[in-house]
């Protein structure tokens, strides 16, 4: 899928920017998610100090999947490698804001 993804960004440099557009809305917006659910959760305790260590440690669990199948899965030959890398990174946010967002369910509902 990476292979075709790649093929279709080097068509034309819109497809380029569709895929980097989207890239930064899904990079930003769950940044945003993660600071408006960090400030629901209050002010630092021993309380937010272990849900924020949950929620970094799933991410970081899966910046490492993400890194390990890249590494693994994807050709050397590849055009766009710092895109889809900054791709991968979107995505560990994303799963972030997620977790987060499950755990606030979870702990005030």
């Amino acid at each position: 899928m990476i292979d075709v993804l790649d093929k279709w960004m080097l068509e034309s440099t819109s497809h380029f920017n569709t895929i980097a557009a989207i890239t930064m809305i899904l990079y930003v917006g769950s940044w945003i998610a993660l600071f408006i659910i960090g400030k629901r959760f209050g002010k630092p305790d021993e309380r937010t100090n272990g849900i924020y260590l949950k929620i970094t440690s799933c991410m970081f669990l899966t910046q490492l999947i993400m890194n390990g199948l890249f590494i693994t899965f994807i050709e050397r030959d590849i055009e766009y490698f710092r895109q889809f890398f900054l791709l991968f990174q979107g995505i560990v946010f994303l799963v972030g804001a997620v977790y987060a967002f499950g755990l606030y369910r979870k702990e005030y509902k």
